[in-house]
């Protein structure tokens, strides 16, 4: 029982510190920095997972069960479509308002499913899988940390992650133009979605409209 309880606490350290791994991807200077790198970020999350219940993993493996969880829980913003969508209802410098929570909660309920997957040799149901996904991410958007985000730590962990994916070269990405009013009207819709999904607060809607809204 005591290594069994040790393991889970091990994968949920792994999983907490990927989750502010995500979130720091939102904050890094690097233009796309966010869909670089959170996908080699979640498979090495996913990898260390099985590597805690004695199972061992390939990249393509731990993507296969990535993308099963997000098809089996309805998300259609798993790997890096979570970092495409919300990159893009956001103004550059402002990845910590919207993005950075919704990273940081999506991240650890994909963790805690690929756990609990591990923990039960894949004997996990589809409904058991969407109520534990459900679940972490309305635990985990209420224990955000912004600050934990803006870590040395976090944002080591982001720095490696797009090195992994780019081999350095988001560092010499060309800065993204400025959006038309297309792409803003496109972003406002999205933070519509958002809300309605009840993926952002109310606060955190007004506040990222009002900087949508001043760049026109």
């Amino acid at each position: 029982m005591s290594d069994a309880r040790g393991r889970r606490d091990r994968c949920k350290l792994l999983i907490e510190r990927c989750g502010y791994g995500a979130a720091a991807l939102t904050l890094l200077p690097i233009p796309g920095s966010e869909i670089v790198g959170v996908l080699p970020l979640h498979v090495g999350m996913v990898i260390g997972i099985g590597e805690e219940h004695g199972k061992q993993l390939t990249r393509d493996s731990a993507l296969e069960l990535i993308t099963r969880i997000g098809a089996t829980v309805g998300a259609s913003l798993v790997g890096s479509r979570i970092a495409m969508t919300a990159g893009k209802i956001i103004l550059p410098g402002l990845g910590g308002l919207v993005a950075a929570p919704f990273m940081f909660a999506s991240t650890l309920a994909i963790g805690t499913v690929a756990r609990l997957y591990f923990e039960n040799d894949g004997a996990l149901s589809d409904s058991e899988m969407k109520r534990a996904y459900d679940a972490e991410v309305k635990r985990a958007r209420s224990s955000f940390d912004p600050a934990r985000a803006r870590s040395s730590e976090a944002r080591r962990h982001a720095e490696e992650a797009v090195a992994e994916d780019q081999g350095g070269a988001a560092h010499t990405a060309t800065p993204a133009a400025a959006p038309s009013v297309e792409e803003l009207a496109d972003r406002l819709a999205k933070l519509d979605e958002l809300r309605d999904k009840g993926m952002i607060s109310d606060d955190e809607y007004r506040r990222t409209k009002d900087r949508i809204l001043d760049s026109l």
